[in-house]
């Protein structure tokens, strides 16, 4: 698959994602892994 790495777009999901997972809470679920993505898990205890 091609994917032109210059568009933001992955940034505006992961955005509108955090906007309705994480940011009325607390306890933050979605977390960015460097160099690979993203994860969604509970990383609390």
């Amino acid at each position: 698959m091609n994917f032109d790495s210059d568009t933001n777009v992955v940034e505006v999901a992961v955005r509108r994602l955090r906007a309705k997972l994480d940011d009325p809470f607390d306890h933050k679920l979605l977390h960015t892994v460097r160099g690979m993505g993203y994860v969604l898990e509970d990383r609390g205890a």
